[in-house]
């Protein structure tokens, strides 16, 4: 994962506490409950997004592994492998 969970979590309380001071939500829950899903949506992006990082890893050792990691050509193969498999789960990374 990218982010520490200390970060995840001072993430999910900007975000929560920008949207409620631009009165952009009308919380019919506790203020500390959506903070609380907010974070556990950043987790689960960041979790996705490990995934498809993981399966366009093993998909280019498989299948081009002539290809030197970390090379502009391993890279290249990298973002289409995983702009491919992002497709195919129905994600948007952005």
């Amino acid at each position: 994962m990218r982010l520490t969970e200390e970060r995840i979590d001072i993430l999910g309380r900007s975000i929560a506490d920008r949207l409620l001071d631009e009165e952009l939500v009308d919380l019919e829950i506790d203020e500390s409950r959506f903070v609380f899903l907010i974070q556990n949506l950043i987790l689960r992006d960041l979790k996705v997004e490990g995934e498809i990082d993981e399966e366009a890893t093993l998909f280019i050792r498989k299948n081009r592994p002539n290809l030197e990691e970390g090379s502009t050509e391993w890279e290249v193969e990298m973002e289409r492998k995983k702009e491919e498999f992002s497709i195919a789960r129905g994600y948007v990374s952005y």
